[in-house]
């Protein structure tokens, strides 16, 4: 297999991983936010899940689904943040991987 044709096919299964995990995350935001109540505090992994979004987006990602997590089972506020946070993060990744399969096309990393 060619060099192009395999950075294409990584590419496809770093996007076929992404769209089950946003999936998760849709649902995960709705349940959470049928739980949330707005007289407790925000969620310590909200907050966490916002900075990582622009510093780390895959870190983003994984503080968003787990403090979405948190708020569900416990009640806490903070859902419109982790998904704020989810959002960026998710579009920061599918940004970054597609200047990165960009780049190996037109021989930027060489």
């Amino acid at each position: 297999m060619s060099t192009t044709a395999s950075t294409i096919v990584v590419y496809l299964i770093a996007l076929a991983i992404l769209v089950p995990l946003a999936m998760l995350g849709y649902r995960q935001a709705k349940r959470a936010a049928a739980a949330s109540d707005g007289d407790v505090g925000t969620t310590f992994l909200s907050g966490v899940a916002f900075l990582f979004a622009f510093i780390a987006s895959p870190l983003g990602i994984l503080f968003a689904h787990l403090s979405l997590r948190q708020i569900a089972h416990t009640g806490a506020s903070g859902v419109r943040l982790s998904v704020a946070a989810l959002c960026i993060a998710y579009a920061l990744t599918v940004l970054q991987l597609t200047l990165l399969l960009w780049g190996s096309f037109t021989g930027y990393f060489h």
